[in-house]
């Protein structure tokens, strides 16, 4: 079994895994960076893909893979399911023409997140930076290693070319396809996908599976609710952003997860603990034991962050280079630590 992308042992399967009948999950192990997922509905002389990946190897590759499921039924849509570009990069691979639909504050967020130009120069500037000592050298090497597997250079945005909010109903090649808009939680405008006739739903970075989420937008308490949302709907196989393919349980335990860290930062936010710290103790917590051994503990950080902000009356942490390296700078300290105590 081939290494993934960063170069660790899969812990799952990679690649196309049908998940329903004409449906589709693409998936990326084990859910670190960038490791992320995108699906496919064939219907009746149409296709609809959601989700491009980060890069345009990364599309291209998942493109070829698609392609003989494609034959007689050519891609008619593509979703994106949010802001991220792990999830969008790769829609210049797309066929011209099609419609590229997102939601409205997905949209915004596109246009405003710092481009592939930016993330090319970021991961330039860390490798260069990891060997150097100083009080950068932990960010520079964490942030230098996430960017490493993916190329940037060519990717040219392509951005959807139809919005809305709320709920969407489309229909591709005699399938529905329910677009259902559950943000801000991970991102400012998450939306998922229902496919009821198949009893599956691609839910995007709403949910991690057997890897640690990342919330940038908040508040944890509309993640909370995007969860319940989905286990309310008729479906029994759940595709999430990053992870393996999952059932109910999956759903289950993320909401479980969302429900100790809140409550541990709440707590430590009342006694006027900072984020690190409530993390740090966090990682102390006798129930951290169920969580930990999920793909990149140390990402909880930045989910600290955004509750901890949230408690203090304050927005989510902005999303340009310089301040995102400084909370990376913490996240690559709360990892070191955490290597050290596994050893």
């Amino acid at each position: 079994m081939a290494p993934t992308l960063h170069g660790a042992t899969p812990r799952y399967d990679a690649g196309l895994q049908q998940v329903g009948e004409g449906v589709w999950a693409w998936i990326q192990p084990n859910g670190d960076w960038g490791e992320a997922n995108a699906g496919l509905v064939r219907g009746t002389g149409a296709s609809a893909v959601i989700d491009t990946l980060w890069d345009r190897t990364l599309a291209r590759e998942m493109m070829t893979a698609y392609a003989p499921h494609l034959a007689g039924a050519p891609i008619d849509l593509a979703i994106n399911t949010h802001s991220d570009g792990d999830h969008w990069w790769g829609n210049a691979e797309l066929p011209d023409g099609i419609e590229i639909v997102t939601s409205d504050a997905s949209l915004t967020a596109m246009h405003a997140e710092p481009g592939p130009g930016e993330l090319g120069r970021m991961g330039a500037l860390s490798r260069r930076l990891g060997p150097v000592p100083g009080p950068l050298r932990g960010m520079a090497r964490y942030v230098g290693a996430m960017l490493e597997p993916f190329d940037f250079r060519d990717v040219i945005l392509r951005f959807p070319t139809r919005t809305f909010s709320g709920t969407l109903d489309l229909q591709v090649g005699g399938w529905r396809l329910s677009l259902l808009e559950v943000g801000p939680a991970h991102t400012p405008g998450d939306l998922v996908v229902h496919v009821p006739d198949a009893g599956v739903v691609f839910a995007a970075d709403i949910l991690f599976v057997d890897a640690t989420p990342v919330m940038w937008a908040g508040p944890v308490e509309g993640w909370i609710a995007a969860l319940d949302r989905l286990l309310g709907l008729d479906a029994d196989t759940f595709v999430g952003g990053h992870g393996p393919v999952t059932d109910r349980a999956g759903v289950q335990a993320l909401r479980d997860y969302w429900e100790w860290l809140t409550s541990i930062v709440a707590r430590e936010h009342a006694i006027g603990r900072s984020p690190m710290d409530a993390a740090r103790i966090a990682t102390r917590d006798a129930e951290f034991a169920r969580f930990g051994t999920w793909v990149r503990p140390e990402r909880m950080l930045i989910s600290v962050t955004t509750i901890h902000r949230a408690l203090s009356g304050k927005k989510p942490v902005g999303h340009s280079p310089v301040v995102r390296g400084r909370l990376f700078a913490d996240v690559a300290t709360l990892g070191r630590e955490l290597d050290a105590e596994r050893q």
